[in-house]
């Protein structure tokens, strides 16, 4: 998927994104996707501009100081959930249904979240939590990789 349909589809269905800022070095085009002040994601564009891998990283505690409740919390654990399924549809061009399947095996629902990896179709899902911080991950597989 091109970038710039990504970040439609993001906006499309009520995701707030922007890119935040892009780089275009040696041949290599990247960049940051900005969803709001506590989430972030990066990606790698192939040379024809097509999305080939993106890093999604979240504070796992909302960083808004000045309002960590409770209500706040469960508010960024959602919009962190709604933006890794979103994704996970967007670029892996899959059903919601498909999307929740992907999250279960990589048991992110799962009391304490581990470092786990899933193949599905042409992709690499994976998630881990370290140091407060959560980091997703989806990156096309290589024909030479399967």
């Amino acid at each position: 998927m091109k970038l710039e349909h990504l970040i439609q589809g993001y906006n499309f269905n009520k995701i707030p994104a922007k890119i935040n800022q892009e780089i275009n070095k040696d041949n290599e085009k990247a960049g940051v996707i900005k969803f709001n002040e506590d989430i972030y994601a990066s990606y790698l564009l192939d040379k024809k501009g097509f999305v080939e891998a993106i890093n999604l990283f979240s504070n796992c505690v909302t960083a808004r100081a000045s309002k960590i409740t409770s209500d706040n919390q469960i508010e960024h654990t959602i919009n962190v959930l709604t933006i890794i399924q979103k994704t996970i549809e967007l670029l892996g061009n899959t059903k919601k249904e498909e999307a929740n399947s992907i999250l279960n095996q990589l048991e992110i629902f799962n009391g304490q979240l581990k470092k786990k990896a899933v193949r599905f179709l042409d992709y690499i899902y994976k998630i881990e939590s370290m140091d407060g911080i959560l980091m997703f991950s989806i990156v096309k597989e290589d024909e030479g990789e399967k």
